[in-house]
């Protein structure tokens, strides 16, 4: 299924009261201040929050159409300080995702009370419906990529495969993305607008979240030797990424 991740950041003090934080500037998605403009693929399938957690916290995602119901969407895992645990604290609604609206505004919103500004995450994986796992002959590749994260932003990178790949077409149906300090990891498709991705772990030991790998998720892009996708990254001060991705060789 088509999947989507976009990305909220802050560092903020909400002082115990709700705050949006702002939206993570982003090519392929419309993107103002705190608000992400929900595309095509309007259906909430996953959320989540790495936050301050010093005192009691909490997350939400709000859009109009949401509200129309009386509420928010609200989280009910966290993550706490700037990294996922092991495995990450996902808010997961791919069973039933929820309905949003095309265009309207989305917000990511946290309740939290620091004693300074520290850094908030929010991450909404955006689809198009229930996903439908896939499965086959699904071989995971080792790749490096060597992306200078910048806090607030996605940062683009190629990726290296140690091991060339057999001439032919891919499909990727799964991916662990590591690093020290990576938050997220998402990949770029030459001629797809989706950009389906996961969150990151931070050591080797680290688990991952299941439906993120071996076809749980369905088909995340497709590409061929010769042009593989490049790799989005969001976190802070690292230059050095570890990814396993999930294959299906189809031509």
């Amino acid at each position: 299924m088509p999947l989507s991740l976009v990305a909220y950041y802050e560092s903020i003090d909400p002082a115990a009261a709700w705050e949006n934080l702002a939206a993570v500037p982003d090519p392929h998605v419309s993107v103002s201040g705190d608000d992400i403009s929900v595309p095509e693929l309007d259906q909430l399938v996953m959320a989540a929050a790495v936050i301050d957690q010093t005192v009691a916290s909490r997350a939400r995602v709000h859009t109009p159409s949401l509200n129309e119901d009386g509420f928010d969407e609200y989280l009910t895992r966290l993550a706490s300080g700037l990294v996922f645990g092991s495995p990450a604290e996902i808010h997961d609604r791919s069973e039933e995702p929820l309905q949003l609206k095309q265009t309207e505004a989305m917000q990511f919103q946290v309740l939290t009370n620091p004693a300074a500004a520290a850094g908030h995450y929010g991450l909404v994986w955006l689809g198009d419906g229930k996903p439908t796992p896939v499965t086959g002959r699904i071989r995971t590749i080792r790749a490096t990529a060597a992306v200078a994260l910048a806090a607030g932003a996605w940062v683009n990178g190629a990726i290296t495969f140690p091991v060339s790949l057999a001439a032919g077409k891919y499909q990727v149906v799964g991916m662990r993305a590591n690093g020290t300090n990576l938050v997220a990891a998402r990949l770029l498709f030459g001629g797809q607008g989706s950009r389906p991705g996961c969150p990151a772990v931070n050591d080797e030991p680290d688990q991952d979240y299941p439906i993120f790998r071996n076809g749980e998720l369905g088909v995340w892009g497709e590409f061929s030797n010769s042009n593989p996708p490049t790799l989005d990254a969001l976190g802070i001060t690292d230059t050095a990424q570890e990814l396993f991705l999930d294959l299906i060789q189809v031509g």
